[in-house]
C-alpha cells in the first residue's frame, strides 16, 4: 500500500437521516430527525442526505420529508440531498428548496425487480427522465448504482456492466456517481477492481464508495478504494441502514469510524471527531435495529 497516493482530503457524504433511518420498524419522531441532521450540521458535515421523496406507501419512515426540511438548521456551504424515485418525486423535492437530489437504481436485475419493481433499462430510462426535468430546474443529480460489487440474487457482478451503467447514468447529466456494496459483500480486491474501472470510465463526474457493514472489511475496502483513486466516501452516523430488498443487508459503514481512521492517516475530512461522535449516539439511540444488535435501549422515540 502507497500513502504516498492517498489524497489529502476526502469528502464524506452522510446519509444517516435517510439510508439510515428508512428501515427503522417504529416512527421516528419529526423532531429526532432534525435533532439528528443538526447534529451532523454542528460536526461540520456539508454533504447531507437528509429524507426521502418516496412514496410513503413504500417507505412510511419518510412520510415527513417536506416537514424535516422546513425545519433543519441551513448554512451556507451544506448542500442537503433527499432521494427522489421520479419526476413527481424530484418536483416535491424542488418545491421544498432543494438544489440537489439523489437517484438509486441497482447493477443487478434480479435486486432492481426486487427493489424497485423494474428493470434494469426501465431504470435507466426514468432516471434519464428525473435528469432532463432536472436540468430545467437548476436541481443536480447523484445517482447511486446499487449491488455494484455483488447480488445477494445473482452473485458476482461483472465490473463492466457497473462501468456501462455509471458512464449511461454521468451522460444523463449525474454530477456524481456512487458504487453501493449493498449486502457487504464486496472485499479490497473487487472494491480496488471495479473503483478503478469505473473511474477510468467516467469523464465528468465523480466517483463515490458506499459500503456496508462487513465485520471491518468495509474499512479496508475504503483502502483499497483510496488506491483506485476514489476521493468520496457514503457513511452512516451509528452505522445505520440496510436494504429490505436485500437478504443480508447490514449497516451502512460508521460515519464515525471513517472518519476516525481517515484523520488518523492524514487526509482530512472537514468533520470534527467528537462532534461526529456525540452525532452517532444520537443516531443510535432512535435506532430499534441498532438496539436489537447491541442489546439495549434507552434512547428517545
Amino acid at each position: 500500500m502507497d500513502g504516498s497516493r492517498f489524497p489529502t482530503q476526502t469528502r464524506i457524504f452522510e446519509v444517516g437521516p435517510r439510508d439510515g433511518l428508512q428501515n427503522e420498524p417504529h416512527f421516528i419522531a419529526t423532531e429526532h430527525k432534525v435533532n439528528l441532521t443538526n447534529l451532523l450540521v454542528e460536526a461540520g458535515c456539508r454533504l447531507i442526505e437528509a429524507t426521502s421523496f418516496v412514496h410513503p406507501k413504500w417507505v412510511p419512515q419518510m412520510a415527513d420529508a417536506e416537514e424535516v426540511l422546513a425545519r433543519i438548521e441551513r448554512r451556507p456551504g451544506v448542500l442537503f440531498n433527499a432521494l427522489v424515485p421520479n419526476v413527481k418525486g424530484l418536483e416535491r423535492a424542488v418545491a421544498a428548496g432543494l438544489t440537489h437530489v439523489v437517484t438509486i437504481m441497482s447493477a443487478s436485475e434480479s435486486h432492481n425487480v426486487k427493489n424497485l419493481n423494474m428493470s434494469v433499462s426501465a431504470s435507466l430510462e426514468a432516471i434519464a427522465a428525473i435528469n432532463a426535468a432536472a436540468a430545467g430546474r437548476g436541481v443536480r443529480v447523484r445517482s447511486y448504482i446499487a449491488t455494484a460489487y455483488g447480488c445477494p440474487f445473482e452473485g458476482e457482478i461483472p465490473a463492466e456492466r457497473v462501468a456501462d451503467i455509471a458512464v449511461a447514468l454521468e451522460g444523463f447529466g449525474s454530477y456524481e456517481i456512487s458504487l453501493g456494496d449493498t449486502t457487504g459483500m464486496a472485499h479490497p480486491g473487487s472494491a480496488f477492481a471495479v473503483g478503478r474501472l469505473v473511474k477510468t470510465r467516467l469523464r465528468r463526474a465523480s466517483l463515490a464508495a458506499h459500503f456496508h457493514r462487513a465485520d471491518g472489511i468495509e474499512f479496508a475496502n475504503v483502502l483499497a478504494s483510496l488506491e483506485a483513486g476514489i476521493e468520496v466516501f457514503d457513511g452512516a452516523a451509528g452505522g445505520l441502514g440496510g436494504c429490505p430488498y436485500a437478504p443480508g443487508a447490514s449497516g451502512n459503514i460508521a460515519t464515525e469510524t471513517l472518519v476516525e481512521m481517515l484523520h488518523r492517516m492524514g487526509i482530512e475530512t472537514g468533520i470534527d471527531r467528537e462532534k461526529m461522535a456525540a452525532a452517532a449516539a444520537y443516531a443510535k439511540s432512535l435506532s430499534a435495529t441498532q438496539t436489537a444488535r447491541e442489546g439495549s435501549h434507552s434512547g428517545p422515540r
